[in-house]
Formats: C-alpha cells, structure tokens, sequence
C-alpha cells in the first residue's frame, strides 16, 4: 500500500501527482465506464443490492449487474482511509484500517478482529491464518510481521524490516513482504526467520505469483516509471532476480500500489493517486501499453478477487488510501482461487547484515 506517512520523498511525488493526474497513459479508456454505480448503500453497514447476479447454483459465475469498469460501494465507514485487502478461507473479507484487521462480510458489515498496530498488507495462509504487515515509522527499522490466526489472536512473529508494506504467500505458505521506501522484497517464513528474495527493484510495493505460479510481479510506487516488473519463478518458488523484465509503465505520478491476478494470467494494477486500475497480459513478451480497466475510483491502494459466498469472483474489492469506503470495480473474469497448497519450506538466503 501507498502509505501517507512522513517522509522526505511523498510531498514531492504528491505534488507532482496532482500536476500530473490523468495526464498519461490514457490508452484503452474509451471503453472505459466514467460513471460510478453506488447502489443503494447504508453508511454505517454498507449494506449493497447485488442486482441481479446470475449466479444460480454456480459460486464461480460472474455477476451481471455491473458492465465493465463500473463500480460501487461495498462498505462505508472506516475514517481516515484503509489500506490492505485480502479474502480468507472462511469466505470473508479482510481489510485493514487504524491499527485494525477487520472483517466484512458480503452484506456490507463491518467488526473488529484484531488488533495490529500500523497494519498495511496482509494475506491469508492455506493454514486459514492471517500474515500481516505492521509499517512503522517511515525509515526507522522498526516495521513487523505478525500472524493473525482464525480466532483474532495476533502474534508478532519477525521485526528489522523497515516498512513492511505488502504481502504474499508463496507456494511453501511463507510470506513474501515489500518494502516501498527499500529495493528488497524479503521472505519470512514459519519460524519468523528472514531472508531476502529480491535485493534490487526499485520502491516495490504490490506482488502477486501468475495462476500457474511460473512469474512473480512486482509493482514500483515512488519511480518516475511506474512500472510493473515481472520475474521467473524457482523451482524454490522464488523470484529469479535476474530474469526480471518490466511489462508496464504507468508513469510519473502514477503510483502503482496494489496488485492482482486474473485466471487468465492478466495483472491488475492499482494506480494510486490517478484513481484508476490498468490491467497487462502477464505472460507479454515485453513492455506493453496496458489496458485502463476502471478510473474515477479516489485513492484504491490494495486490490482482490472476489472469493466466497455473496462476493463477485468476477470483481475487484478495493480499500481506499483517503476516503472511507471499501468498493467492487467488475472486470468480467476470476481471480486465482485460494488456498495455494503447501509444499515443504525452501532454504532462506540469510538477510544481509
């Protein structure tokens, strides 16, 4: 996630961002929806009419209420903005905001579940728990990583990692964390220990594995680019540092935050403070236009397929850096399902010192 917090470089990048906002890439935004499909939405519960959703007995079928690109309200309330986004086993919504995980339900309510302090990303392990990333303060090695387990019992489980901004899960169930204000992606695994995966990629904040898990994608936030830079996967099923090869560029004042796979092998990109989403064929050969799948959406930092009873698996369900709501933007096609499966833990490279 894009985080507001003090540093030296975000009242540079926002300022150029509100230059510069919707000034580049542009391509693909004809068949774009401008317009914003609210729906019928309460302020304290969220609570949203799904339409008619098609689904039937099928829990895989795409909803029809929505056309390409529009979007609308799941939840509202969380002042000041959430961050991290992520769907666990048990069908529900997770999302941070506050110094909290919080679950949402598909009818738009929102409860408490664990405390974190400065949590930001967070993903679901095949285990059913939670790994969450806690930011700190910005250049200080003070971030952390914690567990959340099914119950809402929260344990720091590794420290030293300056900011620790977004996870993921690797094939092993061991985390992988970014560190935007670092050039390391790091990887954390059940013992807490950490290791580094990837020394140099400049500000990476957003990361997913494609569907077949043979590519790694990393998004930049602070870069004059923007880009999306894709790498080969291990049979360790980490990235191969020197296979990398960016795919995207979105450009200055882009700021890529939040990322996503679709069944289809495409990478959906969170574009910050342009208030829009891009998607790219993951598997293209190189650098590619894009495709701008969703724009008028505020600030989306973290995005993720719809996964569970009541939740589109043909959406994204975004949190927002500075607004309140949490939303569902339709693309047409299914994320990756969940749970990855697990295989034994690979051997860490020791985190320099």
């Amino acid at each position: 996630m894009f985080t507001l917090r003090p540093t030296s470089l975000f009242p540079v990048v926002f300022s150029i961002a509100l230059a510069c906002k919707g000034e580049v890439g542009d391509e693909g935004s004809d068949d774009v929806a401008s317009e914003s499909s609210t729906g019928d939405t309460d302020t304290d519960t969220g609570d949203t009419d799904t339409g008619d959703t098609d689904t039937g007995v099928d829990p895989l079928a795409c909803w029809t209420d929505l056309g390409f690109g529009e979007h609308e309200v799941l939840y509202q309330g969380f002042a000041g903005g959430s961050e991290g986004i992520a769907f666990g086993l048990d069908g529900l919504l997770y999302a941070t905001a506050n110094d909290r995980v919080w679950q949402v339900t598909a009818e738009g309510t929102a409860s408490e579940f664990a405390m974190v302090p400065d949590a930001l990303g967070l993903a679901a392990r095949p285990d059913g728990s939670l790994v969450v990333a806690s930011f700190g303060m910005a250049n200080q090695p003070d971030g952390s990583v914690w567990t959340v387990d099914d119950q809402g019992a929260a344990m720091q489980i590794a420290a030293g990692i300056d900011s620790p901004n977004f996870v993921t899960i690797a094939l092993d169930g061991s985390a992988l964390i970014s560190d935007d204000f670092d050039t390391r992606v790091f990887r954390v695994d059940d013992q807490g220990q950490v290791s580094v995966v990837i020394a140099s990629v400049p500000s990476p904040n957003g990361m997913a594995y494609s569907p077949n898990r043979d590519f790694f994608y990393v998004a930049s936030t602070f870069t004059p680019l923007g880009q999306l830079t894709r790498y080969e996967v291990g049979d360790d099923g980490m990235p191969i540092e020197a296979s990398a090869v960016e795919i995207l560029q979105l450009g200055m004042a882009s700021t890529p935050d939040g990322i996503a796979v679709d069944e289809e092998g495409w990478v959906y990109v969170a574009a910050n403070l342009r208030g829009e989403i891009w998607r790219v064929d993951g598997a293209v050969a190189g650098l590619d236009p894009g495709e701008l799948v969703a724009e008028g959406l505020g600030f989306p930092a973290s995005i993720a397929f719809g996964q569970g009873p009541g939740f589109d698996p043909c959406s994204l369900y975004l949190t927002q850096l500075e607004n309140d709501t949490l939303q569902r933007v339709f693309v047409g096609r299914r994320g990756v399902p969940l749970p990855p499966p697990i295989v034994p833990n690979a051997n860490p490279t020791p985190l320099p010192r």
